[in-house]
């Protein structure tokens, strides 16, 4: 896919598409975009953080710079994955299979 540390070092120093959660210094979450083509990238929270509503707050502080930029966010993800759930009761859907074992979300501004 050519997702390499430093690609991604390079789009975090270029614009806002990073969110990072902590606590007491360590990071227990982050969030991710890409900007130009109004996809939520990433979201991700440790195993013993989920729950407590941290993944929540940065996946909306992607969807807010998100919708500066375009009236539809898009993802990607494995239909069966607890993911796919999340994301959905933050209101993503309009559901697209895209090859069997993942699925494309949309979400528009203002849902």
């Amino acid at each position: 896919m050519g997702i390499t540390e430093g690609v991604v070092g390079d789009m975090i120093e270029k614009s806002l598409c990073a969110w990072v959660a902590t606590e007491n210094n360590k990071i227990i979450g982050f969030s991710m975009i890409l900007p130009d083509e109004g996809c939520l990238f990433a979201a991700f929270v440790l195993p013993e953080y989920e729950g407590k509503g941290i993944g929540r707050r940065l996946v909306t502080l992607a969807e807010q710079e998100l919708f500066l930029h375009h009236e539809i966010a898009w993802l990607e993800t494995d239909k069966n994955s607890r993911a796919a759930k999340f994301y959905m009761q933050l209101g993503w859907g309009n559901e697209t299979d895209l090859n069997g074992t993942d699925i494309k979300l949309e979400k528009t501004r203002g849902v």
